[in-house]
């Protein structure tokens, strides 16, 4: 059985990027409606239902499932023995960064979420040999950043022995330890030694005096690991800041990392900052949000306000609907000075508003009345017929559709737009 000293169980895969790719494909390949219910992990002999969708990504229905597999156990799919194929949190913000182009943070993604897994995994004595609970078993990269000489480092040979010393299976598992290590961003290969980069300081020193709470289950550590976000995860804060950073350090123009390249990060966090604060008008004046980056408060008052009002556009006469259809408009600008009431974040400073709206809104051709009722600018005569002045000017002198609270924007917040945007 696997040994923390000579024996380090490892399953025959690898977390090379190009394998991630691959799996990438076949999760495509997945949601397609042949696929849904599809086992992917049954019997190969004779299913040709098997070969086709291996054949999609190029390779043999054996190297299929160990590549899946393989990306269960590091974190980027969520476990199970059916299609579709459905990425974790982890993976679900590696896969749209990827998508979007920015592949430099999309590869910090894989490097992190590689380390969480490497993090929570343990050897234990039972026939499956390894867990994802680090309560049931010794966590090797705890052992292995506790063991390390006084330059972080340990020599290859030594590597060897401790992976492979005294192991009793067919192979050994040295090497693909050493390329998960390297992968993950945490060690260097350099003169015959792996050297700790000095990557996550604070996430290692938390794993290095890490004691796993028994009172977590497997379940429990699933989606942690699935998402390391969630209040139960030991690593939250850690892993937050570290996506804060990887947002900040960004060298692109503020407005493109904000709502392209890094919205996934900021997006993870404030989805989770939403869940764990407690309602309140004025979120900017909550403690919780203390630590957060200005971008990640704002997310997430947009996240309440979207769902506020159901992911309706408040607009009468508009019937756009759906989350990733609507955004959350300011009323009182968040760039304007802060008055008496703080407004940036406030719970009833905004309007759940499609993309056209919110455009038409923010320019000032309508505003609301102090009774919550569309009123639009005569500046609406100077443009073309189109559905979105149709939409707003069939909406005069009606109400904005109710909020699921039933509580309505403060009057003050109107005045301001009426008085600031709007165009008369």
């Amino acid at each position: 059985m696997a040994s923390i000293n000579g024996d380090w169980f490892h399953s025959r895969s690898s977390s090379n990027w190009d394998e991630l790719l691959t799996v990438r494909t076949l999760v495509l390949e997945s949601q397609k409606p042949e696929y849904i219910g599809f086992g992917w992990s049954g019997g190969r002999q004779g299913n040709k239902k098997m070969h086709r969708f291996a054949a999609t990504a190029g390779i043999q229905p054996s190297t299929m499932q160990t590549k899946i597999r393989a990306m269960i156990r590091y974190g980027f799919i969520r476990d199970g023995n059916a299609c579709p194929l459905v990425w974790t949190r982890m993976g679900s913000l590696w896969n749209d960064l990827y998508t979007v182009g920015n592949i430099a943070v999309s590869k910090q993604v894989y490097e992190l979420t590689l380390t969480i897994s490497l993090a929570i995994y343990a050897f234990n004595n039972t026939k499956a040999q390894y867990s994802l609970n680090p309560a049931k078993g010794k966590m090797p990269l705890k052992f292995l950043l506790n063991i390390l000489d006084s330059n972080n480092s340990i020599s290859l040979k030594e590597f060897a022995v401790l992976v492979d010393g005294n192991t009793k299976r067919v192979g050994n598992n040295n090497s693909y330890w050493r390329i998960d290590l390297i992968n993950s961003g945490l060690f260097q290969e350099a003169n015959s030694r792996l050297y700790y980069t000095q990557k996550y300081k604070q996430f290692v020193n938390e794993i290095k005096s890490f004691t796993p709470n028994p009172l977590l289950t497997d379940n429990d550590w699933q989606a942690i690991r699935d998402n390391p976000l969630i209040d139960a995860s030991p690593f939250k804060s850690s892993i937050k800041e570290i996506f804060e950073t990887i947002v900040q350090q960004q060298n692109v123009e503020e407005q493109i990392t904000d709502e392209i390249y890094t919205a996934p990060l900021v997006n993870a966090v404030s989805e989770q900052e939403e869940l764990q604060t407690p309602e309140v008008d004025i979120l900017s004046t909550d403690t919780r949000f203390s630590q957060s980056t200005r971008r990640v408060r704002v997310a997430t008052w947009s996240i309440r306000i979207k769902k506020k009002y159901n992911y309706l556009c408040a607009v009468p006469n508009c019937d756009v609907n759906g989350q990733i259809f609507v955004e959350a408009a300011h009323i009182k600008p968040d760039n304007a000075t802060e008055d008496t009431i703080p407004h940036r974040t406030h719970i009833l400073n905004g309007l759940c508003l499609c993309r056209h709206c919110h455009i038409a809104f923010d320019k000032g051709y309508f505003s609301l009345t102090d009774g919550h009722k569309i009123i639009a600018s005569i500046k609406f005569n100077e443009i073309p017929e189109q559905s979105i002045k149709s939409v707003i000017l069939s909406s005069v002198n009606q109400k904005i559709k109710n909020r699921i609270d039933s509580r309505l924007p403060l009057v003050e917040f109107i005045q301001f737009h009426r008085a600031n945007r709007f165009r008369g």
